[in-house]
């Protein structure tokens, strides 16, 4: 999936959630994006120099940055540091590679190579992401930016 697709899932899982304040929001935002930094042309490596180059070649595209030990990792991090983001984080991490199932596989349980995935009978990963997008837009013409107006 592409970034956008990724701040979406996470941001209306948020909305689902019931998290909304603008720092929960941002945190959303951030790890919805995070597990993507193995790749070099994703919306969030491309802001970072050298890390996305080395992950996408020596662990690999969807192993390390997918799996349920980097996620676990940097939750106790959060939670011995920033508490009170600690379910953003939780939030958008997890939608990233719930949405990332249905694109293809990744590896959960990294180191062990096995990998999964949830293909949807055939349908190319494009069409689930512009449905993401398109369900988005549908959302919001029908009154849902009226959400994020009322955070401020």
């Amino acid at each position: 999936m592409n970034g956008v697709s990724h701040l979406i899932g996470g941001l209306s899982a948020a909305v689902i959630f019931g998290v909304h304040s603008p720092s929960q929001l941002a945190m959303v935002a951030f790890s919805a994006l995070l597990p993507d930094i193995d790749r070099p042309n994703s919306l969030l490596g491309r802001f970072v120099p050298v890390l996305p180059s080395l992950l996408e070649k020596i662990p690999g595209k969807r192993t390390v940055t997918h799996s349920l030990i980097m996620g676990f990792g940097l939750w106790l991090l959060l939670e011995g540091t920033f508490p009170e983001l600690t379910i953003a984080f939780l939030i958008g991490y997890v939608s990233h590679l719930i949405l990332d199932l249905f694109t293809g596989y990744i590896a959960f349980l990294w180191p062990i190579p096995w990998k999964v995935g949830v293909p949807l009978f055939g349908i190319p990963p494009v069409f689930v992401e512009t449905a993401a997008i398109a369900l988005w837009g549908v959302w919001m013409v029908l009154d849902g930016y009226t959400y994020f107006l009322n955070l401020f």
